[in-house]
């Protein structure tokens, strides 16, 4: 059964901070100056951090598996039929990058952090399809 109080707060973090994101309107590496690289940093830092509650929600709600490892969280939901092959490398590699910005973020540049900005529509796309099993669950009452 789907925690849908958590599941709607993890969500609206993310829909929050992409907002966030929008309105920095970051058009390429270069124009990362050291504030906006800090904010950018962080706001794709919680973010990240957010996409993952959501992935082992679901893993959990679905009895999936535990996972030893954020990246092995896409993995459990493609395994499961939540999500294409493609998705979960592409959410996989962000969970990686999370990893960096938490651990490694004295050696992240300015273009690290802004392909991996560039990426964030995969976690839109994860959301998306988030919304649609949950909805589905509450009509069949999962």
């Amino acid at each position: 059964m789907y925690d849908l109080e958590r599941i709607t707060r993890i969500i609206g973090d993310i829909e929050r901070y992409f907002k966030d994101l929008e309105n920095m309107k970051i058009k390429s590496a270069a124009s990362l100056n050291k504030e906006r690289f800090y904010s950018l940093s962080m706001i794709l830092f919680a973010i990240l951090n957010r996409v993952i509650d959501l992935g082992e929600e679901i893993v959990k709600a679905k009895q999936l598996g535990l996972p030893m490892s954020y990246k092995e969280i896409f993995q459990l939901l493609e395994k499961g039929g939540v999500i294409n092959a493609s998705l979960a490398r592409e959410l996989a590699g962000l969970a990686s990058m999370r990893n960096v910005l938490a651990h490694e973020y004295y050696n992240v540049s300015n273009e690290t952090v802004y392909n991996a900005y560039k990426r964030a529509g995969s976690i839109a796309e994860f959301v998306k399809i988030v919304k649609k099993l949950v909805n589905s669950g509450k009509n069949n009452k999962a």
